[in-house]
């Protein structure tokens, strides 16, 4: 279960999360779901990006492996990393049921 200091995740963080989710991925593949799933409001640099894949690595959420084939190192999501990507998803989910009759009008 994920600790009360892991959510709310950063936008990127889950956006990594997201694209790990679907496979493992090598770092520009990353930067370009990253870029592409958020309408390019979400960009990530190399340096940001591989600062951000040590961290989760740090946290148990992705590890790496190398594809032998392209040699390339590339990152999957972990267990811990499934886990803490649907905890984010479902407390956004809560709040953005909250917040919807608010833009409808029916608050």
């Amino acid at each position: 279960m994920p600790t009360d200091d892991s959510l709310p995740l950063a936008p990127r963080d889950l956006l990594v999360l997201a694209v790990l989710a679907e496979g493992p991925l090598h770092g520009y593949g990353i930067i370009k779901e990253v870029e592409a799933r958020s309408d390019a409001g979400v960009l990530l640099d190399p340096a940001n990006l591989y600062r951000v894949l040590r961290r989760m690595r740090s946290l148990g959420w992705i590890e790496e492996t190398e594809d032998t084939e392209e040699r390339r190192r590339t990152h999957r999501l972990t267990r811990a990393g499934r886990t803490i990507l649907a905890a984010e998803v479902s407390r956004l989910e809560r709040l953005l049921a909250h917040a919807r009759p608010a833009v409808a009008g029916d608050l």
